[in-house]
């Protein structure tokens, strides 16, 4: 609980001005941008979003007994739009009322984040992944046989974790709302937690979500083609996940608790952007904060890189490699699949490194990690060929993950050789630029194809199927793919066809638990449509 007037020592003061100065001491314990929350002793802070103004919102917040209010419209444009603006509840106007939002949260959360070491994980593929990684190699520097699930909290796209316990953050494939990133984040400092990794989308940086967060490792895993739609261009999405550095300049300092940049050396979209922006951020505050790099050994480099992965071993039980690093060497046997996962260890072991965890803690944390909901998840009913679930949404990501695959397909009866298929399609009211590089590297990587449904929204799914299709037949899949629309029949195809040696894979979805159609999100779960696929799956199917 905190009074409206120490909060508004989080504002800076040149970007807000109070409107009636009554009950500035009132006590302020809860603060929601949603109107339907708001209770007694409320901060209400109205949020003007894509669909819905929050500031029309103002008069049902007061009615429910919102304390203040927060907005980023004047008292006098309030008043010209008809909201009635009590004497006796205190209004702010913020320059950012999502800043706001976020600083506020932060502040009647006794500020959380700084009794933590915090780890920020961003990229365009792998986040989830990486924060999954990061937490077990936490988990396992953190353990012992007094407390085995470890001190340490993660939120990701798919939930968050306390110590192990999982919380439910609703559906969604970003980053949570400012005032729940930061009730969980007080939950762990309750829990006894250390260490905090949190997933940082560009939307949620953009929005400011993580604004009162205060990080202390920032990591990158990869910037590719993705979320267009809403940065506009690729320069904007860089600058979104910048934020998440910019912010290791803004973030008290802790003791005991190293802060640090980790880049992907091998990643030009994200390597030489982000170096310029930690060299900015330098020259604007006067001092550095450290970069910590990593990569692949390649003859060719060039860059300084601290830490290298070398001696990569695709294994039937593990993926194998040696990590050098600053301090010397070690080992590590990963359950991952793919050199992508490579990265995605070697991501999370040097931000691991720069928090100090000792190697033997890494070594554990990457061994013990366990799979990752929706990220190349095998389902198994018996069936004789091997079957996936995986988020891979993006061109580069989706191509990635087929050459990852290419290797698992075998042989079946006779010696015939097995098959690599795809199902995917491309979500409506997004970048549509794509949908036809999704369907070029379908074309090109997979054997067949099946293009179906991915959250068409309010677009014509035909319509975006058909752009699919121009991507598969110019990537050479003519006469190897097929147009499915429902997904489970989708799904329900690419499994009936399947025989002994061939991998069957559904992409796009991975954790999500619903999909949309038309301004509707329907309960869907493509490790259910896989299952039940499997299990209608005729004994021997033909081959097609």
């Amino acid at each position: 609980m905190i009074t409206l007037s120490q909060l508004l020592e989080v504002f800076p003061d040149e970007r807000f001005q109070v409107y009636s100065q009554a009950a500035l001491g009132v006590s302020i314990d809860d603060v929601t941008a949603d109107s339907r929350l708001v209770r007694p002793g409320s901060l209400f802070v109205a949020v003007a979003g894509g669909q819905h103004d929050g500031h029309r919102y103002i008069e049902v917040a007061l009615k429910q007994g919102a304390a203040a209010v927060v907005g980023a419209l004047s008292g006098e444009a309030l008043r010209s739009a008809g909201v009635t603006l009590p004497e006796t509840v205190p209004y702010i106007q913020v320059g950012d009322s999502r800043r706001a939002l976020a600083l506020a949260s932060a502040a009647v959360s006794d500020f959380p984040s700084r009794k933590l070491a915090v780890a920020g994980i961003t990229g365009t593929d792998g986040k989830t992944t990486t924060s999954s990684i990061l937490e077990s190699i936490l988990q396992a520097a953190t353990s012992s046989p007094a407390e085995p699930s470890g001190r340490v909290g993660v939120i990701t796209t798919v939930g968050a974790r306390i110590r192990g316990q999982a919380r439910d953050t609703g559906l969604h494939v970003t980053t949570p709302d400012a005032p729940d990133v930061q009730r969980l984040l007080r939950d762990m400092v309750d829990a006894g937690c250390r260490y905090a990794v949190v997933e940082s989308t560009s939307h949620g940086l953009q929005q400011q979500r993580v604004a009162g967060v205060d990080f202390d490792v920032a990591a990158v895993t990869n910037i590719t083609h993705e979320h267009l739609d809403y940065h506009g261009t690729r320069d904007a999405y860089v600058a979104a996940k910048a934020i998440l550095f910019r912010a290791l300049f803004s973030s008290a300092p802790k003791a005991g608790v190293r802060r640090a940049a980790v880049l992907n050396a091998d990643d030009p979209g994200s390597y030489l952007p982000l170096l310029a922006v930690m060299h900015q951020e330098a020259s604007l505050h006067g001092y550095h904060v450290p970069v910590r790099c990593y990569g692949l050994a390649t003859p060719q480099r060039q860059q300084r890189v601290d830490v290298v992965i070398e001696n990569i071993r695709y294994e039937t039980d593990a993926t194998r490699f040696d990590v050098h690093w600053w301090g010397g060497c070690f080992a590590v046997a990963s359950p991952l699949i793919g050199e992508f996962n490579v990265y995605n260890v070697a991501c999370a072991a040097t931000a691991a490194l720069v928090l100090e965890v000792a190697p033997a803690a890494i070594q554990a944390g990457i061994a013990s990690m366990p799979p990752v909901l929706g990220r190349m998840q095998r389902m198994d009913a018996g069936q004789p060929f091997l079957a996936l679930v995986d988020f891979a949404h993006t061109p580069v990501s989706l191509e990635r993950a087929l050459l990852t695959l290419r290797p698992l397909v075998g042989q079946g009866a006779g010696g015939a050789q097995g098959r690599l298929i795809a199902v995917f399609g491309s979500a409506g009211l997004r970048d549509r630029a794509k949908r036809y590089l999704m369907g070029e590297a379908g074309g090109r990587l997979a054997d067949f194809t099946v293009i179906t449904a991915e959250d068409p929204r309010t677009e014509d799914l035909t319509a975006i199927c058909r752009e699919i299709e121009r991507g598969v037949n110019a990537g050479g899949g003519a006469g190897r793919y097929c147009i499915v629309e429902d997904r489970a029949a989708a799904i329900q195809h690419a499994v009936d066809m399947a025989r002994a040696g061939d991998v069957v894979v559904a992409f796009g979805k991975g954790h999500e638990r619903s999909m949309c159609f038309g301004e509707l999100e329907y309960p869907w779960s493509d490790q259910d449509a896989m299952m039940a696929a499997l299990a209608r799956r005729p004994s021997a199917a033909p081959a097609a």
